[in-house]
Order: C-alpha cells, then structure tokens, then sequence
C-alpha cells in the first residue's frame, strides 16, 4: 500500500506540473475559449465516470484533463488577482495547501474505513454542480454566495478526507494510480476554488458592494 500511496503522490505531482504549463498557455488563451474548454474538462470527466475503455488511457486524459484545468485556472486567478489582489490570492493557495495535507493525513490515519461517506458526499455534490448551474442565470445574493462557498468548502475538505481515506483502506492497482491522483487533484483544485469564492464574497458582502 505504501509503495502505491508512493506513486499517487508523484503522479498527484506530475499533475500539477502540467497544471503549471496550462497556466502559462492561458495567458495566450482568448477569454471567448474559456466556456468552451471548461465545458471540455468536464467532458473528458464524464467519459472518466462511464467509460472503461478510458480508463486505460488514464495517464494521458488525466494530464489532458490538468492541462486544460491550468488553463481555464488562470482565468479565474486573473480575476481574483484583480478582485483580491495578487498576495492574498497566494495566501489562498498556501491556506488550501495547509487544509488540504492537514484533512488528508486525518483521513489517512483514520483506521475506521469511512467508505460509507460516499453517499452523503455524492448528495452534496449534486447539491453543489446544480446550484453553480443556476447561479449562471440567476444572480444571487453574496449572503447566498457566502453560505453555498462555506458549504463547498466543508464539502471538500470532506471529500479529501474520504479519498485519503480509502487510500489507504482499498488496494490500489498500477491502472487505478491516476485515476485516484486525479481525484486527490479535483479535492484540492475545488477546495482552492470555493475558498477563493467564499473571501470574494464576504468580502463584497462587509464591504456593502
């Protein structure tokens, strides 16, 4: 298990490296391809979810699906970076950074096998993908986007827990290595994302914008 953990983590790291030259690619990417290459991400999960013939090509559409998430990452960095400034962005990081090994290392060291969370972690989920789905054509309040940005927080510090969890509670083939590195990278990359969305908000909601 341990020489498995081992090759999740380079592979979790490898991922991030090609995160890293998705952000530089997006600083030539036109703000009008960025719905579209979202859209993609999303795609290439699905086929992740429903496909085994993917699955055998995890290595290369888990790198794709990094490559396009830097991508579209720097969009939404840019934005921040304008809203919240550059330092306190980066502050953000190293804040999910500390919760997420902080939440991950209770999860692995956990020895009750928390496999029965999936249900309420999938509820939730849901809950989440169909509310940033109408918040696209409805404007909510900040209050609303406070409380739905806390909730996604708690959802994936949840989230990290579990996959760390079962980590170390579930074998782990050579063929499943990226598939459970990229859910590790989705807990962090979210957990990033609601954290930046929930200080946006309380910001615009103390500053009465």
């Amino acid at each position: 298990m341990d020489s498995q953990f081992a090759k999740v983590l380079r592979f979790f790291s490898l991922l991030w490296v090609i995160t890293a030259v998705g952000l530089f690619i997006g600083i030539f990417i036109p703000q009008a391809l960025i719905m579209p290459i979202s859209i993609a991400t999303i795609v290439i999960l699905v086929i992740f979810m429903f496909s085994r013939t993917a699955r055998k090509m995890s290595k290369w559409l888990s790198g794709l699906f990094a490559l396009l998430t830097g991508i579209t990452l720097y969009s939404l960095i840019n934005f921040y970076i304008g809203e919240l400034g550059g330092g306190f962005v980066l502050i953000v990081f190293g804040t999910t950074a500390v919760i997420f090994v902080v939440t991950g290392l209770i999860g692995y060291n956990t020895k009750t096998n928390l496999s029965n969370w999936w249900k309420f972690l999938l509820i939730g989920l849901i809950g989440v993908i169909v509310f940033s789905l109408i918040s696209i054509f409805v404007g909510f309040s900040d209050l609303v986007m406070v409380i739905a940005s806390a909730f996604g927080v708690l959802l994936f510090v949840g989230y990290t827990i579990y996959d760390m969890n079962q980590i170390r509670h579930q074998s782990i083939s050579d063929e499943e290595v990226p598939l459970v590195a990229l859910n590790l990278y989705l807990d962090f990359v979210n957990l990033f994302r609601e954290l930046l969305s929930l200080i946006y908000h309380l910001k615009n909601l103390l500053s009465g914008r």
